[in-house]
């Protein structure tokens, strides 16, 4: 595993979880865990599920600039698949790093599994040029456009 994304892990763990369990978004059928997470365009990048949410993450690499750029700030990230909008987020014992909302909430996730499946069709989905995207498919047959790549 690579360190930064340990790092991540331990910090989403130990210091933003005991946070959110209260909220009324908080799944506890879902534990916090990393998918997919490899180099990609190089930088490291992979989905992270946590009982509250779903997110892309991007750790940077040396070249990229936005890990100077105050958390909250938006910095728009092409993918083979298209463009998309992510966030910078700092996090306490983490490198500045970008997320990509997948799921603001996983409460219709019934288990660890189906949100593992959902996190590695997303990340086949992200990194597949455009075309392909458009003749994609997913679970019910219909046709996904690069536009509701996110939204399934």
């Amino acid at each position: 595993m690579h360190p930064e994304v340990a790092k991540l892990l331990v910090a989403y763990r130990e210091t933003v979880q005991p946070k959110m369990r209260e909220l009324p978004m908080y799944n506890a059928r879902l534990q916090v865990e990393d998918v997919g997470f490899e180099i990609r365009d190089g930088r490291m990048s992979g989905v992270l599920i946590t009982p509250w949410c779903m997110n892309l993450v991007l750790l940077p690499d040396d070249d990229d600039q936005w890990h100077n750029l105050p958390p909250g700030k938006t910095v728009e990230v092409e993918f083979p698949s298209g463009s998309h909008r992510c966030v910078l987020s700092a996090t306490e014992g983490v490198a500045s790093h970008l997320s990509l909302p997948l799921f603001t909430t996983v409460q219709d996730f019934d288990d660890q599994d189906t949100a593992r499946q959902v996190a590695e069709e997303t990340l086949r989905l992200l990194y597949l040029d455009e075309a392909d995207v458009a003749q994609n498919t997913f679970g019910s047959g219909q046709t996904m456009s690069r536009r509701d790549l996110l939204r399934f």
